[in-house]
């Protein structure tokens, strides 16, 4: 029996574990009269504090925390804990709340313990105080008074991030585990990285849930999902194989809803290689990679070419930049006019006694980066760079280390709908996501002049140009914008993709009788 087929059997044993130790303390005739959902998610997190990297992201799919905005269909910001906002002046911002809004111990949700809930996420969260910018909050009743340090056209839009989810930060229990929110599901046990089991908050203050309660599971392995739905063990997946997607269209028994993301599959460049900080090298590798067929191919046409790092359809998307395409030809060249060469006839390139190798660092929660890291590897083999690729389980913390010199990542470049966050946050040289240590001080400048325009037009216009900046540099590759989807049972109801990546679980969500 092969090693492939080994890990096969013992993940899906493992899913039966988790099935049935998610929730201990309800005997099986209870469960069996409970209405309850079963989703499966490639993807997992350490924490559900909203305020913690990027664990606000699960707070709010799970149903558990809302923000003060979210952002709807087209992407703009519409009210959600907050019913109206008000622009007073370049600095100042007046907020109301929704009245009668609870948390889920029950207490209600106050002005002051709003504010709470924000400063404590400025203090903790890295991204926050940079998308945010709030000097002071100051409280009348149900009305915050939010006074920016400088002119913050999309401070709306930063209030929808995950990171801005409501919690009751003077609740009882540990937020890293149990989170006190304002969702329709109230968290009844958090298994890190493992399962999370929600259950509905009879008083939400915007409906009745539908369930009595949601598991949430992670299978890493596409493979053990697809087969957990084909089984029964699981009623919704998010995550799984494009490849397996043609195993449930044209069944009555299942239904495949998708929707367009800014999700884009990216490769960073360390540039503190002596190799990589060579622009001609960039440019070799971003030629050598094939982005057509990775998209009909690896994605199985769930995907659409990258040029940068926006989605086409957006006004300043990847049809208003520009990039070479695929050209192994010129790419052989470049590297001759660095002086590579293949001295000792084993295939790979080297220069002054050292070989073109780099290690390149991808992440197995989406489940395509692996296949597409040896993709690339293979692609680069072609070209005469050996690439050797490892998967790590803690990939942000090894990038912010620096502990790569390529790696493969999946980014939702519009996370608030809007540019600035991800190129703040991965194009400014002080950028918490900026893992390969680009730098470019024109690029700074544009951004912080980005930060402050309030016309819409010209924001555009000056995403465009930051993006034009990088890609001439190669700073990275832009591969692929994905299309996001949640294979699942026909009787599952309210559980629709949403460009954000972001809203999942919610008062709505319900199985019904066929």
């Amino acid at each position: 029996m092969n090693k492939k087929v080994v890990a096969f059997i013992l993940a899906f044993a493992l899913l039966g574990i988790i099935l049935g130790g998610c929730g201990t303390g309800t005997d099986q005739p209870q469960r069996e009269q409970m209405k309850e959902l079963v989703f499966a998610s490639t993807q997992t997190s350490p924490s559900i504090d909203p305020a913690d990297g990027y664990s606000g992201w699960f707070t709010l799919r799970y149903g558990i925390g809302e923000t003060l905005f979210k952002l709807d269909s087209a992407m703009e910001p519409v009210g959600w804990l907050a019913d109206n906002y008000d622009r007073v002046d370049e600095l100042t911002w007046k907020i109301h709340l929704r009245d009668n809004i609870t948390f889920q111990n029950g207490k209600p949700m106050t002005g002051d313990a709003v504010k709470a809930s924000l400063e404590r996420t400025l203090q903790l969260n890295d991204r926050a105080p940079s998308t945010l910018r709030i000097a002071e909050i100051s409280v009348e009743g149900q009305t915050l008074t939010i006074t920016t340090s400088e002119p913050n056209p999309t401070l709306i839009n930063g209030l929808a991030d995950p990171f801005a989810c409501i919690i009751d930060v003077k609740a009882e229990g540990d937020i890293t585990t149990e989170p006190v929110g304002t969702g329709p599901y109230k968290v009844k046990e958090f298994v890190p990285k493992t399962s999370t089991l929600v259950t509905k908050y009879e008083d939400y203050w915007n409906g009745k849930p539908k369930l009595d309660q949601v598991k949430i599971i992670t299978i890493s392995d596409g493979d053990t999902m697809t087969m957990a739905l084909q089984s029964g063990q699981i009623d919704a997946s998010q995550g799984m194989p494009y490849s397996s997607h043609k195993l449930f269209e044209n069944n009555p028994d299942y239904k495949i809803t998708s929707a367009s993301t800014s999700r884009v599959f990216m490769v960073y460049y360390n540039f503190k290689n002596k190799f990589l900080n060579n622009p001609n090298v960039r440019k070799a590798i971003s030629l050598a990679i094939d982005k057509e067929s990775y998209s009909s191919v690896l994605l199985n046409g769930s995907g659409e070419p990258a040029v940068g790092a926006f989605p086409a359809a957006l006004p300043y998307g990847s049809s208003k930049v520009k990039a070479e395409s695929f050209n192994l030809d010129k790419a052989k060249a470049l590297l001759e006019q660095e002086g590579f060469k293949d001295s000792d006839g084993d295939g790979i390139l080297d220069k002054d006694g050292e070989k073109l190798s780099f290690k390149l660092v991808t992440y197995s929660s989406r489940v395509e980066l692996p296949i597409l890291s040896q993709a690339l590897q293979s692609q680069l083999k072609a070209l005469g760079i050996e690439v050797q690729v490892e998967v790590s389980e803690d990939i942000n913390n090894r990038l912010k280390a620096g502990d790569f010199d390529l790696a493969a990542y999946a980014y939702v470049t519009t996370p608030t709908g809007d540019p600035l966050s991800y190129l703040d946050y991965v194009f400014k040289t002080d950028g918490v996501s900026n893992f390969g240590r680009y730098s470019n001080p024109q690029v700074d400048e544009l951004i912080e002049e980005l930060r402050k325009e309030f016309q819409r037009e010209n924001r555009s216009g000056l995403a465009i140009q930051i993006q034009q900046l990088a890609l001439d540099e190669t700073a990275f590759t832009f591969m692929a914008h994905l299309e996001m989807a949640f294979v699942m049972k026909a009787n599952v109801v309210g559980l629709e993709v949403h460009p954000t990546d972001y809203y999942q679980i919610n008062v709505d969500t319900d199985i019904v009788e066929k």
